[in-house]
């Protein structure tokens, strides 16, 4: 087993990877923002990425992809996100666990499934566990808190007026949400660390983010679900993916990566919508199927180079 040192590491990088940088200390910045946003809710998240990693380390996972806490990330966001839909029941604390486990198992699976063509997992493993967990709950009265989640989808009412307040808001939530919380100083937090990881990642957050709102804003969503940060937390992830990490530092490179934006923020848009009347939950699937689209399509362009 690893030393203390090491673990730690392992563990607040696992949060960092939230935003898929490695730098510990965006870690260290995005565990402290889950926290000061919820105490349970971190607990939650700690007991998804120890379990994670633990199961990692069982299977024998390479020591240096442990490290980097690609194993332990979406073991964090399950325990998070089940905190945030189910609430703090012990059925909670064992479905975390469990889902966990599966997390490590399902990013394998991925990760040789789309290999062929050169796409990362990204976040898919948590939303095929959560999405799955999600959808059986209803049917265990020891696990589901009550009530029914599923609605038809409501048009936006026309004529709602936004305030400077919804679009700062929406601007840091956009952020938050990355992490499951709407609260804005959280996500300034998670800012800094972004920034700490590199400034080339921050300043794509920046970009995805206001993009976010301001696309939000011309089409007519909801003032209080832009403020939320309900429409841009995909095309912040969206814009330090491709803008960050994948695609080299070149023009065409930037205008496809902003174009990914706006696609993923119009398809958050309509996952809400299609989940909706069976009480589903979008999750970071927009952000996971517009990379994988971009990415894939990026080898027929010439122009787009990438570099990962």
């Amino acid at each position: 087993m690893p030393g203390p040192v090491r673990l730690a590491a392992q563990l607040v990088r696992s949060f960092g990877q939230f935003s898929l940088l490695t730098n510990v200390w965006t870690g260290v910045l995005f565990t402290l923002a889950l926290f000061v946003s919820s105490w349970q809710g971190g607990v939650f998240g700690l007991l998804g990425a120890v379990v994670a990693t633990a199961t990692a380390y069982a299977v024998g996972v390479d020591r240096y992809i442990i490290d980097m806490g690609t194993q332990g990330f979406c073991g964090c966001l399950t325990g998070i996100a089940l905190y945030v839909f189910l609430g703090p029941h012990p059925s909670t604390y064992l479905l975390t666990i469990g889902g966990a486990v599966v997390c490590v198992l399902a990013f394998a699976a991925l990760t040789a499934l789309v290999a062929p063509w050169r796409l990362p997992v990204l976040t898919a493993p948590f939303c095929v566990v959560v999405g799955a967990v999600l959808a059986a709950a209803p049917a265990f009265t020891r696990v589901w808190p009550g009530g029914s989640t599923a609605a038809l989808p409501i048009a936006a009412a026309p004529g709602t007026a936004y305030t400077w307040t919804d679009l700062w808001h929406g601007f840091f939530a956009n952020i938050s949400q990355v992490g499951l919380s709407a609260h804005w100083y959280v996500g300034a937090i998670m800012l800094v660390g972004l920034f700490v990881g590199g400034i080339r990642y921050g300043l794509a957050a920046v970009a995805g983010s206001a993009v976010a709102v301001l696309l939000s804003w011309a089409l007519g969503a909801p003032p209080a679900a832009v403020a939320a940060g309900v429409y841009g937390y995909n095309a912040v992830l969206v814009a330090v993916a491709m803008g960050g990490l994948f695609l080299a530092r070149t023009v065409p490179n930037a205008l496809y990566t902003l174009v990914a934006v706006a696609v993923t923020t119009v398809l958050t848009a309509a996952l809400n919508a299609y989940f909706a009347p069976f009480g589903g939950r979008t999750l970071s699937w927009p952000f996971v199927i517009t990379t994988w689209l971009f990415l894939a399509a990026a080898a027929s362009f010439p122009r787009i180079r990438r570099i990962a």
